[in-house]
């Protein structure tokens, strides 16, 4: 049968098994798991990776590939801080020997790293015409957003999507299906559909390379 322990603050549940003799047997699930196990970041940024446990464990950890990190290998339940130069896929590997009655294993903690830096310029988004209640259908929301790109290369943005909340029910799609921006100023087109029922606070989330969503709010006035 199962029976539920709280050892140390953590709630471990552990299979009880018992025979004719009176050896008694405590198979708990794993102690040790991952803080985070995805990371989306853009090129230059750093992250702490890390598992938690409350044992004395002997871990190390390795990231691959080697090039374009700060450090590739250590020791601990935590990084430290990894700075991650160049784009691309990493993956960090954390080694997790034996302990009691769990077999040795490894966590995986996966890296995207975007080949752009994204800064949106947030006031002084722009609109084609006022937008007010009733009908929002084919205004254009202009974006402006400085952009810096690995080794000045140009970055495909796809997050083709404006997503909004709060009065109206209004989307909004990029006027082309990507846009290819380049290091310096560029500005992205959003045109919307839908209506504004009513006054109030539309806000809206814009998404950057890393997929990170920017807010800002509009009010609706007349």
């Amino acid at each position: 049968m199962k029976k539920l322990f709280t050892v140390l603050g953590f709630f471990w549940i552990c299979l009880f098994a018992s025979g004719n003799d009176t050896q008694t047997t405590f198979l708990c699930e794993d102690d040790v798991s991952i803080l985070q196990s995805h990371y989306s970041i853009s090129f230059g940024d750093a992250i702490e990776a890390g598992v938690t446990t409350d044992l004395s464990l002997s871990i190390s950890w390795r990231v691959a590939p080697q090039s374009g990190v700060s450090k590739v290998s250590g020791t601990g339940k935590i990084t430290g801080k990894l700075v991650f130069a160049q784009p691309g896929k990493y993956q960090i590997t954390f080694d997790i020997p034996a302990h009691g009655n769990h077999p040795g294993k490894t966590e995986t903690v996966t890296v995207e790293v975007s080949s752009a830096r994204m800064t949106f310029d947030l006031e002084h988004i722009a609109f084609s015409k006022q937008l007010k209640t009733g009908d929002a259908s084919g205004i254009v929301m202009k974006v402006p957003v400085t952009v810096k790109t690995y080794d000045g290369k140009a970055y495909d943005y796809s997050m083709r999507e404006v997503q909004t909340t709060g009065i109206a029910n209004v989307s909004s799609r990029m006027t082309n299906d990507k846009a290819v921006l380049k290091d310096g100023l560029n500005e992205l087109s959003f045109e919307l559909s839908g209506a504004v029922p009513t006054k109030g606070n539309i806000q809206f989330r814009v998404y950057d390379a890393k997929g990170e969503a920017v807010f800002f709010t509009y009010s609706i006035t007349n």
